[in-house]
């Protein structure tokens, strides 16, 4: 998790109006109303289950869950925010972000208890049984005023190995609607971003000329424009997370491009 967060602190360098007037980054666990008078609320939730209620040595299912609930000056605007949360989330129609969360935690209990009999019948110690969901928020005040909600996920169901994954969504304040590439930069900014992107990516490899990225075998799909993205004030970062366009072991990705380097193609 510290490898994550550090992550998105050094490299996305999300930044906040703090309450006092200073900057620094906001997260789940704070309350204040920032400069452009959008409220943060925390919501902590944090549940434990066993998988068998007699066995002391019972394997778990943990949810963490520490988010982010916003508060505009519009209530439509508000509630467009935080049900697109929950839909990205849980795939809830809910603006009310508590209830949703409510919701996918009595959801997986109930699919964790599923395996219950399997745990009883074989007594095993394998460490599939011991299940757990992370989740936490970061948000930044972004590009010309818009909103950015920064979710990391950490999941574990069983397997060889956690996922985890970045999920960036970009609203409007006024109207709480998503924003798109498209609604920032002109007509057929496609190839020009591309050519800005694939220099960033062989810049992440450390390799020249570019051509060496798949040469080396770097990828494992066709690279794209990704729709997950953060509008920074300064920069737009484009996330790739695990399988994306490489393999696991590349970890997650994110290409950062100064809004300089873009300036003939942004609106």
């Amino acid at each position: 998790m510290k490898k994550y967060a550090a992550f998105i602190y050094s490299l996305v360098l999300i930044s906040f109006f703090a309450c006092n007037g200073g900057e620094k980054n906001r997260t789940a666990n704070e309350e204040c109303i920032i400069e452009n008078g959008i409220e943060i609320t925390p919501l902590e939730l944090h549940e434990t289950f066993k998988l068998d209620d007699n066995g002391a040595d019972s394997p778990t299912l943990t949810i963490d869950i520490s988010l982010s609930v916003i508060k505009t000056k519009e209530k439509e605007a508000t509630d467009n925010i935080n049900q697109a949360i929950a839909y990205t989330l849980f795939e809830s129609d809910s603006s009310d972000l508590k209830v949703a969360c409510n919701n996918f935690i009595t959801n997986c209990k109930e699919e964790y208890m599923e395996m219950k009999s399997d745990y009883i019948n074989s007594r095993s110690d394998a460490p599939w049984f011991n299940n757990y969901y992370n989740m936490s928020s970061e948000v930044e005040d972004g590009y010309k005023g818009v909103l950015n909600y920064v979710i990391f996920h950490e999941i574990y169901t069983g397997g060889a190995h956690p996922n985890s994954y970045y999920t960036a969504l970009n609203f409007d304040p006024s109207t709480g609607r998503e924003v798109m590439l498209q609604e920032i930069f002109k007509e057929n900014y496609e190839t020009r971003l591309t050519q800005e992107l694939v220099v960033e990516l062989a810049n992440h490899f450390k390799v020249e000329p570019v051509t060496e990225v798949v040469v080396r075998g770097y990828l494992i799909n066709d690279f794209y424009i990704s729709n997950n993205f953060i509008l920074g004030k300064e920069k737009i970062t484009f996330i790739y997370n695990r399988y994306d366009i490489a393999p696991y072991a590349a970890g997650e990705i994110m290409l950062d491009i100064n809004y300089n380097r873009l300036k003939d193609v942004l609106k």
